[in-house]
């Protein structure tokens, strides 16, 4: 066995295993199935479309850690590598819970990474942005950077600066979303539907008017 076909059997043993321990609960028939319908999954996105190309992004994964060697993960001032970081500041007297994917060291800086399965690339940095705060707050390090590994696109972008992020900025921003909450009021972002399962219980999705 080449060492591609190695890399390859091994991808798709890693995703199969994570296939099965995170859906192992789960009634995939009644699963909302996003995409577009194409004559090679005329079922759009539904779990066989899935696992044809859930391994592929995992060797896709594999080869670019390998071959961008200066991306080394971060290991925590705690010695834990920076892995799925789970973190729980107090942001304006909320608990928010948050999972970070990645913490590379860069050539001497730190940067946030978010790994992405979607097609588009998100518009907005704001979920770094707490992530950076988090980090900040828990940990005490200054991280300035970030940045999506998009599956589809099997890497990163341009970097995104984060250091307008600050405590004070998120603080009013997630007050004004918890008196919002404990109000009622709940804004449709209507650019976002695509990506939201709850559209059949909702008034402006397209679908329901």
């Amino acid at each position: 066995m080449t060492n591609e076909e190695k890399r390859i059997t091994e991808a798709y043993r890693i995703w199969h295993k994570a296939w099965s321990d995170e859906t192992k609960d789960l009634d995939l028939a009644k699963a909302r199935v996003a995409g577009r319908s194409t004559k090679a999954y005329p079922d759009r996105e539904n779990a066989y479309w899935w696992n044809e190309q859930g391994p592929q992004w995992v060797d896709n994964y594999i080869s670019w850690r390998k071959s961008n060697t200066n991306w080394k993960i971060w290991k925590t001032p705690q010695g834990a590598r920076a892995i799925e970081i789970e973190l729980n500041p107090v942001i304006a007297d909320v608990p928010v819970k948050m999972v970070i994917d990645r913490v590379f060291e860069v050539d001497g800086e730190l940067v946030i990474v978010d790994l992405k399965t979607s097609a588009r690339r998100p518009t907005s940095d704001l979920q770094l942005g707490f992530y950076k705060v988090g980090l900040e707050m828990m940990l005490g390090v200054k991280v300035n950077q970030g940045n999506y590994w998009m599956s589809r696109d099997s890497g990163t972008g341009e970097m995104i600066d984060l250091s307008r992020y600050t405590v004070d900025m998120l603080e009013y921003l997630v007050s004004g979303f918890d008196k919002a909450r404990k109000a009622g009021i709940f804004l449709p972002n209507l650019s976002s539907c695509s990506f939201c399962g709850l559209t059949e219980h909702c008034t402006f999705t397209k679908e329901n008017k």
